[in-house]
């Protein structure tokens, strides 16, 4: 099912306020660490991965679509409901995503193999209408614009009420309308900066303080912060996709915040979704071509205090893309050949040795190129040592650092599946990831497990080392390249 599209475009106004203070804040500012539970089935009560509490709520941001095109119901609103026609046209359109979302998504997923894949099948709907639409508050002043704040109240109704999975605040009718979120939770924010009205900023699902608290406030400041950056996210992902498809027009039709990844120090990153268009011998044609069934394409933006730029491009259903954006977001190729560090940062293939420096200080340096590949003229391997943990890596001769292999008996790291130093044991390691092996390869000696290519061949490699043992004592990292 497709859903409406328009032309892009936004009336989100960076230029009349300071874009460079915002990149600062946003590069500068402290990030949460989200952990996912590695085994248990996670429930997404709102779309797009929205959490339950006051402290945790992403959102989106975009322009209103106007539906060009009819592709599902046209929806109820009550009566009583009176906004203004801007604020409704958003309302309508955001119960319109919720409607999509939910019929193609069961709205659960879980780890498996060391990926987010939606768990179950979703209900069939038929139908969405707004109950309720109130103004609840207004910010004179916020990030340098004036807000209004409405709390929405919406529904969806299924046909088939026995596989709708209730989870937190849901609720659902003897009749089949569906509340799939907390009640009077949903609130949609629209700078009134101006006299043309009000225009859609973003939309928050928060279930535990109230409007203008001083805990609301705190938690829509940086999801504020990155709405008023549209402007220049939309020129970054422009330039990057024309540069994906050289000598050919492309139309940039939808670029919607969904939340914020971790990052290194210093720069800060955003998960945008989004749809575009390509000529293709004349013909505008829906991109990209490769999705499927219920998969959207994300962006990953990356934000300093003086540029921005995107980071890569991935296909992946709603609520599954973290891992994938913290990848990027944190310069490795896969999550499950890097480590987790407690505190919060991703360290692993292919990532920066520097990253390390910032949490762990400085370490002693040893240069061990003597023998070594060398790639161009001027560069060095050197291995990177402190009291638990020791790394080889790639240095160019700009000094930029890939790490090559990484071996930690620190306790505070772990595994994208959840693996520990000190306390997992073996059989964690067996249930966490199945296909590991304790058969001879490579240089390995003692007693191990890895993961990593099937035929055992050249690629990346997690190894597990028990020291005869039953608890995992170290844990190593090593690219067997040709």
């Amino acid at each position: 099912m497709k859903a409406p599209r328009t032309y892009f475009s936004t009336e989100l106004h960076t230029g009349r306020t300071a874009l460079h203070r915002r990149l600062s804040d946003l590069s500068a500012a402290p990030r949460r660490v989200g952990v996912l539970p590695l085994v248990c089935i996670l429930l997404l009560v709102s779309m797009l991965g929205s959490l339950v509490a006051c402290d945790t709520a992403p959102t989106s941001a975009s322009p209103v679509p106007a539906p060009t095109e009819s592709a599902g119901p046209a929806g109820q609103v009550w009566e009583g409901v009176d906004v203004p026609d801007a604020v409704l046209a958003a309302a309508e359109s955001y119960v319109w995503d919720q409607y999509r979302y939910w019929s193609e998504n069961s709205g659960a997923v879980g780890m498996v193999d060391g990926k987010m894949e939606m768990i179950g099948q979703p209900a069939d709907y038929d139908d969405w209408r707004i109950e309720s639409m109130e103004l609840a508050y207004h910010y004179d002043d916020l990030e340098g614009v004036a807000l209004d704040v409405y709390r929405l109240g919406w529904r969806l109704h299924t046909t088939t009420p026995d596989r709708v999975l209730l989870a937190g605040g849901m609720e659902m009718d003897e009749e089949g309308w569906v509340l799939a979120t907390y009640p009077n939770s949903t609130y949609l924010i629209f700078d009134v900066s101006t006299a043309v009205g009000p225009s859609y900023l973003f939309h928050t699902m928060i279930n535990d303080c109230e409007p203008g608290s001083e805990l609301f406030t705190e938690t829509i400041r940086r999801p504020l912060q990155w709405a008023l950056l549209q402007d220049q996210a939309e020129s970054t992902a422009l330039e990057y996709l024309r540069g994906q498809y050289p000598g050919q027009e492309v139309q940039l039709t939808s670029l919607t915040f969904q939340q914020e990844a971790t990052a290194p120090a210093g720069t800060a990153c955003g998960v945008y979704e989004t749809e575009y268009l390509l000529d293709v011998d004349g013909k505008w044609v829906s991109m990209p071509l490769d999705l499927a069934d219920g998969e959207r394409c994300y962006l990953v933006l990356s934000y300093t205090g003086e540029d921005s730029k995107i980071l890569g491009a991935f296909n992946a259903r709603p609520g599954t893309y973290y891992r994938e954006a913290e990848a990027l977001s944190w310069g490795l190729s896969d999550t499950d050949f890097a480590l987790l560090r407690q505190g919060g940062g991703w360290y692993g293939l292919g990532g920066s040795a520097g990253y390390l420096v910032e949490v762990l200080g400085e370490p002693e340096i040893t240069d061990i190129s003597d023998g070594a590949v060398s790639y161009q003229p001027g560069d060095r391997w050197e291995r990177w040592t402190w009291p638990d943990l020791t790394l080889e890596c790639y240095v160019s001769p700009e000094g930029a650092t890939s790490i090559w292999t990484m071996e930690t008996s620190n306790p505070g790291f772990r595994t994208n599946r959840g693996i520990l130093i000190g306390s997992s044991t073996r059989e964690d390691v067996l249930r966490a990831y199945p296909t590991a092996s304790d058969q001879p390869n490579w240089d390995l000696e003692g007693d191990f497990l890895w993961f990593g290519p099937g035929d055992g061949g050249f690629g990346y490699y997690l190894i597990f080392y028990f020291d005869d043992g039953d608890t995992v004592r170290r844990v190593q990292l090593t690219d067997y390249f040709d």
